[in-house]
């Protein structure tokens, strides 16, 4: 017989195995792997005399829990650079950006970079500060930016804060100059009016390949955010960061964030890159802190994929993963395609509501490309057997997405490749079925679905109407109609990343905690607990084609598991997200054990 290195008995242990077993005990080799799952009795022939036995009094335990989206070289700089997800106020950002400028290491510094402001939190900001109209989404001004930071040893550095869906960044004016006169100018120098509500849109012929509301301009002058490829004008000329610099930052920022998803009782996750790999210093100290054994997480990585060109990125996704081979925590699995953007910068059928009469108000591709170009794009990675994960957030981009994994699917039969779409905002029942034909995955960010507030009434109402706004978010949808189902933070996105929030939201559709309705949000969309556990353990682990080694708890499996505080399956709804995570283990290892 194996030789068990740790007993867990005396618990309520939810397997998630396909008959749904619940076990008292659970005996773990020393090579991490499960030896037994079943009753106490049982589990006593399993115990040694170098065993570590623990009595888990009653409490549950799940497995390790998945995260099937996330960005963690963006979330790490919440452990490098400037965080702002834990306020919600102009001044709580100004005092934090302040801080942080006032540390004298980070002038040396060529740039710095953060994350996670709230474009809406400074609609009342403007309005008081800049007479600009609440209905003008603007968001932050550089002249803000630069205000905080004077007087600091930042005030002459370079400066980018993504916003908290990285579709967006607020540069100070140091970082804006760095382009003058190299493909975008500002014209007119740098100065500030007040006198007026106008913004102007970068002519098509100027923005080139960067598609969308691009920047905003107030009295013809940069605002100082820009939206999606648009940063691009900006990023092209930042200072570069030596290598050092780079791999340093890098395994600092993901030490804090492997520490925070391990609190979370997270163990496995996909790393979805939304620039090219060579900008992704963090994907290169992963693999290596995985190869020697410093950190612990299953992890599966997206590239960035170029859509106009196809064949270069099946190139360098399989340069990538002769690159990162050898690393069973480690794979490089997937391509990460957009299909549109976000907010305004959705696809839709029908017009957005602030100009429903308008039949061209509806978006387009993301970057304005071609169905056809798209298809293409599609179809040269099915016809490689690679997977693709597309951002599809409005319901022509499933559409889109559909027609053109259908048309690839009916030209390369590819048994068992999964593609996946991810955050489906909107989806017509149809286009569910079929995403259960072409047996795709839905990636859904559970954390996002009930009325966040301000949010919902000041920006999604207006934008896509009541009654769109209302049928928002699907999810019971999906698995009636047999699709597979997993559940995503969306990284810096989720107010936070912790799966027993997602679980909550998931099954009462409104704000965690709340005890009455006033958040509630599509509430035929709700799910059973079961329902919930399995999108972040055993779908999450499917999707990825790791259900064969976790996702439940199995003799064989690996030994990744989480011991609650509470039975988050029979107690108030209201109360899952606040439940404690006592320890999460991975491959045997207590990976995180709360404070006692």
């Amino acid at each position: 017989m194996a030789v068990t290195a740790r007993l867990l008995k005396n618990g309520y242990i939810y397997t998630m195995s396909p008959e749904e077993t619940v076990a008292e005990a659970i005996a773990i080799g020393r090579d991490g792997n499960l030896l037994f799952v079943g009753d106490n009795a049982a589990a006593e022939t399993f115990c040694g005399k170098d065993t570590v036995v623990t009595d888990l009094a009653g409490r549950l335990v799940l497995p390790g829990f998945s995260d099937n989206h996330t960005h963690a070289g963006a979330a790490a700089t919440k452990f490098t650079g400037i965080y702002l997800g834990e306020v919600k106020t102009v001044p709580e950002y100004l005092d934090i950006i302040r801080s942080f400028a006032k540390g004298k290491a980070n002038a040396q510094a060529p740039f710095i970079t953060g994350s996670n402001w709230e474009q809406a939190v400074f609609q009342e900001y403007n309005r008081q500060t800049y007479g600009i109209s609440p209905d003008i989404n603007l968001g932050p001004s550089r002249f803000l930016l630069d205000e905080t930071l004077r007087g600091t040893p930042l005030a002459n550095v370079p400066v980018k804060l993504y916003s908290s869906d990285l579709h967006c960044a607020w540069y100070n004016s140091v970082a804006i100059e760095l382009s003058q006169g190299k493909g975008f100018d500002i014209g007119g120098g740098i100065t500030e009016n007040r006198g007026s509500d106008i913004i102007t849109r970068v002519p098509p012929d100027v923005t080139g390949q960067y598609h969308g509301v691009d920047f905003s301009r107030y009295c013809g002058q940069p605002w100082g955010v820009f939206r999606e490829a648009a940063t691009g004008y900006i990023d092209a000329y930042m200072p570069p960061v030596p290598a050092a610099t780079k791999r340093q930052q890098a395994a600092a920022g993901l030490r804090g964030f492997i520490r925070e998803m391990h609190s979370y009782g997270v163990t496995l996750l996909q790393d979805i890159l939304i620039t090219p790999l060579t900008e992704n210093a963090h994907v290169d100290a992963m693999y290596q802190a995985l190869k020697t054994g410093r950190e612990h997480m299953l992890w599966r990585v997206s590239l960035f994929g170029d859509v106009k060109n196809p064949a270069r990125t099946v190139r360098e996704f399989r340069t990538a993963q002769r690159r990162y081979a050898g690393v069973e925590e480690f794979g490089i699995f997937s391509v990460k395609l957009f299909a549109d953007a976000t907010l305004k910068g959705m696809y839709v059928l029908e017009p957005f509501a602030d100009d429903p009469d308008n039949p061209a108000n509806t978006g387009c591709l993301y970057n304005n490309v071609s169905p056809e170009t798209f298809k293409e794009c599609i179809a040269a990675l099915h016809r490689e057997n690679i997977p693709v994960h597309i951002h599809a957030m409005g319901d022509r981009a499933v559409k889109e997405c559909l027609d053109g994994l259908e048309e690839a699917c009916t030209k390369y039969d590819r048994k068992n490749l999964r593609h996946t779409l991810t955050h489906l905002l909107l989806a017509r029942t149809e286009d569910i079925r079929r995403m259960a034909k072409l047996n795709v995955v839905a990636s859904l960010n559970s954390y996002w679905h009930y009325q966040e507030p301000f949010y919902y009434e000041e920006i999604f109402i207006p934008l896509l109407g009541p009654q769109r706004a209302d049928a928002a978010f699907p999810a019971n949808r999906f698995l009636a109609e047999n699709v597979l189902a997993c559940m995503a933070t969306d990284g810096t996105v989720s107010e936070k990343p912790a799966p027993l929030w997602g679980i909550e939201i998931a099954v009462t559709r409104n704000a965690p905690g709340a005890v009455n309705n006033s958040r509630l949000h599509n509430p035929p969309e709700r799910l059973s607990r079961r329902q919930a556990i399995a999108m972040c353990t055993i779908n999450g682990a499917r999707a990825l084609g790791l259900d064969g080694i976790t996702g439940s708890l199995e003799t064989g499996k690996r030994a990744d598991m989480v011991i609650l505080d509470k039975n988050i399956l029979t107690i108030p709804a209201h109360e899952i997200h606040s439940t404690e995570i006592l320890e999460t283990i991975g491959k045997g290892k207590t990976l995180y054990a709360a404070p006692r």
